[in-house]
């Protein structure tokens, strides 16, 4: 008997090894996983800790990495504070002299509010390189699954103050800002206020909002993709720190377990990708028959909608610059730009600052230095008057170029003489 054409898609499922790719990287063993505290908010704060103790005096280290992504993430609200820390953090100009990195820090040990609320991981630095400041405080808040919850009191305490009053009727990201900044004056004697600076850092897994504006907003994906993969990348990464941060970061995803998705690796994108292409039609045939299968009109739609979506076909994009008839990729696009700008008296550093602004990515598009760059070992090298540089070819992976578009609005707007045309 012929077998029918979903029988085919069936049987060319199975026989393909290739299927088993996506599940073993997975399925494999991993510490975290056999602990069951892939989704623990207090072990990851001790991994993110442990992270940025690492090779913290040097300018690369993941520590300044973590400085450079929260000054790109906070909004300058006009404080002259913040203003020149992220002028020394851009410029490197800041410089370690001592850092000490804890979790679990008490509200009790820094401020005169007598609870016993607890920063998830607070960091002190003895800086040099800002003027007169000679202390640095970050404060994180870290938020996988959780929201902000309530004040936690231990034992009785009698004759609260108005401040411990208020203080207990906050949001957990207000309080941490009410008792600990220099704003609000309740830090423990001595406190040299005049001389440090601060950070507050909202980490969080769901894109969720903090209650206080003062905090910043770091997503755990800024982390993936700024710090932790180039860190990878780096060639004087011993083995030990290699297999504890790859195992890291596979815990982070796996939509095949029913928890949060925290973060997606590069490898794991292009195992899903690559997972989806080969076996479209069988994703297709599975959506018809949930369609034809649904138990109300609201579901019929949602699977018709998914169908439509999958069904469209994405064409490979290409561009000419300023009327020439060369086909560009879009990477090979970004390439020329990063020229146009050098031969305009930029720096590396200062084109990737400008594509990251226009595309509102804090990972790595362009440097000199391979490591760097995000995917590094699949990155377009070009040169500039016979200088090495190294463009991501990351731009339309899993999407349809969006990051990419960015960018072109970007230089649309503002370089009006570097004309592109999509073809």
């Amino acid at each position: 008997m012929r077998m029918t054409d979903l029988e085919d898609i069936l049987t060319l499922y199975n026989v393909d090894s290739r299927n088993s790719r996506l599940r073993d990287y997975y399925e494999a063993d991993n510490l975290w996983r056999t602990l069951k505290i892939e989704r623990d908010e207090n072990r990851h704060s001790s991994f993110i800790a442990w992270l940025l103790n690492k090779d913290a005096m040097n300018d690369y280290s993941p520590f300044h990495k973590f400085l450079n992504l929260i000054v790109r993430q906070k909004e300058d609200d006009g404080d002259t504070d913040y203003q020149e820390l992220k002028k020394a953090i851009l410029l490197r100009k800041i410089k370690l002299k001592s850092i000490r990195i804890t979790t679990e820090k008490t509200i009790s040990a820094l401020s005169v509010i007598r609870f016993n609320d607890r920063l998830d991981i607070y960091a002190d630095c003895e800086i040099s390189g800002i003027g007169d400041y000679s202390l640095l405080e970050i404060f994180i808040e870290n938020k996988i699954d959780s929201t902000e919850g309530n004040c936690k009191i231990s034992g009785k305490l009698e004759h609260l103050t108005s401040q411990e009053e208020a203080y207990k009727k906050m949001k957990q990201t207000e309080r941490y800002y009410y008792a600990c900044s220099k704003e609000h004056n309740l830090r423990k004697t001595p406190f040299n206020g005049e001389k440090t600076l601060q950070l507050f850092v909202f980490l969080t897994a769901r894109k969720q909002e903090p209650e206080d504006k003062h905090f910043v907003t770091v997503t755990y994906q800024d982390l993936v993709d700024f710090i932790l993969e180039p860190y990878l990348n780096r060639d004087d990464l011993d083995a030990h720190t290699s297999m504890v941060v790859k195992e890291y970061l596979r815990i982070l995803g796996n939509p095949l377990n029913n928890i949060t998705i925290m973060a997606t690796t590069t490898e794991e994108k292009e195992l899903l990708i690559d997972f989806y292409t080969r076996n479209e039609d069988l994703f297709r045939r599975a959506l018809e028959v949930m369609m034809n299968n649904a138990e109300t009109e609201e579901e019929e739609k949602n699977y018709a909608s998914m169908l439509s979506s999958i069904t469209k076909k994405r064409p490979r994009r290409y561009f000419q610059i300023n009327g020439s008839e060369k086909e560009l990729k879009m990477f090979e696009v970004v390439a020329e730009f990063v020229k146009y700008l050098l031969q305009k008296g930029k720096d590396f550093e200062e084109v990737d600052n400008i594509i990251k602004d226009y595309t509102k990515e804090n990972v790595c598009h362009v440097s000199s230095n391979r490591s760097e760059v995000r995917r590094a070992e699949k990155s377009f090298e070009s040169d500039y008057n016979g200088i090495s540089f190294y463009v991501t070819k990351e731009w339309g992976l899993g999407s349809t170029g969006r990051n990419f578009d960015g960018l072109l609005k970007g230089i649309i707007q503002h370089y009006p003489d570097f004309v592109i045309q999509e073809i």
